[in-house]
């Protein structure tokens, strides 16, 4: 079993408590293979720490702003936790102790050049890997620990990993090959649909992110598919994720329904949804490809995108289907594309996100004008590829994406 330290040393219980508590999530999958997970701190309270009675007694420690359930996983690290006194940089007495079996660094703070130097040179020491982890600098630090906490796994349980899904996934494009569907973003229309009692489209139907959260639109809908992949948002510790969790979770009790994600998050939502459920979690590998892939039947990977529409959604519904109606995917006018939900009002927007910008505040710091740009780029080439391999791609409700706006249509049912 390999060792992960965290770096630089934690000034205050408050810092050892948020790192300690992330990494409660991130870890879960490979609680059972990891050997201890070891945090220096540098406050002058080390001696009334007690790692066993934080991890017993995790629902009074645990922030609000994180997942309530991270208390119950915090039980199974109990052995696997250790504090040690480092009230400075150079923690080299702890290497000789820690240093043969340390895996990875996770530096939490990339603020100082001293710390970042420090961290490279205890990485030399040990060979340990180097995890730039700062949920003030790093734009998806949860992501970049994820991938890292993948490490512990051997190539054989990767490829068994992908191949169940593979798997599962087959056999429910076998029923539905050739069936029409209608895929729901999460735009305003998608909401006046649901008021109005609109007829919800074709026979399948394929719904994403927040949707999923409205137990409203699932009824109406009854989608087959269910789409997510935000590593903060759906994969993230934050009570926000959490509570899409649940929302997930709740989803999942209906039968023959399937939850398709990215290839990563597999095991932590099968830790979330019903036991019965846990084979139709489907997760999808994807890579910086340079073109599409309409079909996965064919190559069990998409081209990663910053968009589960592009990423996910079409490229699974093209692969089963030649006659797709696309729904609530909005999108705004460049003008306004200063945030994402920019459509959504000031209150519910904040309201839903604030507990992320808190937990994951460089997630955050992005340029939300060139994602949407790119991802209007991407809805044209990836539908106009489909379309020139035979599929008919309708937009049954108004849009400002260019590729869904030209291909406006009145509602076929």
């Amino acid at each position: 079993m390999s060792d992960v330290l965290f770096f630089p040393p934690l000034p205050d219980r408050s810092r050892l408590l948020d790192q300690l508590f992330r990494s409660v999530w991130h870890f879960l999958p490979a609680v059972d293979k990891l050997g201890v997970l070891i945090y220096p701190y540098a406050g002058d309270d080390f001696a009334l720490l007690d790692s066993k009675q934080i991890l017993s007694m995790a629902k009074a420690y645990l922030s609000r702003d994180f997942d309530p359930a991270i208390a119950d996983y915090a039980q199974l690290y109990e052995q696997k936790v250790v504090f040690l006194k480092a009230p400075e940089l150079d923690i080299s007495p702890h290497i000789l102790t820690h240093g043969q079996n340390l895996k990875g660094i996770i530096v939490w703070d990339v603020s100082n050049e001293h710390v970042v130097s420090a961290a490279k040179k205890i990485a030399e020491q040990t060979g340990a890997e180097l995890i730039w982890a700062d949920p003030f600098a790093v734009h998806q630090e949860t992501l970049v620990v994820i991938r890292f906490v993948y490490q512990f796994f051997a190539q054989s349980e990767l490829e068994c990993l992908a191949n169940q899904s593979y798997k599962n996934f087959t056999n429910y494009i076998t029923k539905w090959k050739g069936l029409p569907i209608s895929a729901y973003g999460n735009g305003p229309t998608l909401q006046t649909i649901i008021d109005s009692g609109q007829h919800p489209g074709a026979r399948l139907r394929a719904v994403c992110n927040s949707t999923i959260t409205d137990p409203a639109a699932l009824e109406h809908l009854k989608p087959e598919m269910l789409f997510c992949g935000d590593p903060v948002q759906h994969c993230g510790p934050s009570l926000y994720a959490g509570q899409f969790r649940q929302h997930l979770a709740q989803a999942m009790n209906e039968p023959d329904r399937l939850l398709v994600t990215q290839l990563g998050y597999v095991p932590y939502f099968r830790h979330v949804v019903p036991s019965a459920a846990r084979d139709r979690v489907i997760g999808i590998g994807n890579d910086r490809r340079p073109k599409f892939n309409i079909d996965v039947t064919k190559e069990f990977i998409t081209a990663s995108t910053a968009n589960i529409f592009t990423m996910l959604v079409l490229p699974v519904v093209f692969s089963i289907s030649n006659e797709v109606e696309v729904y609530g995917c909005d999108g705004m006018s460049f003008q306004t594309a200063t945030r994402p939900w920019s459509h959504a009002h000031e209150e519910d927007y904040m309201g839903k996100m604030a507990v992320t910008h808190r937990v994951h505040p460089g997630f955050w710091t992005r340029n939300y004008e060139e994602e949407f740009w790119s991802y209007c780029n991407d809805m044209e080439e990836i539908i106009g590829q489909a379309e020139r391999s035979g599929v008919s791609v309708k937009s049954i409700t108004p849009s400002y994406v260019p590729a869904l706006a030209k291909r406006h249509s009145l509602a076929s049912g």
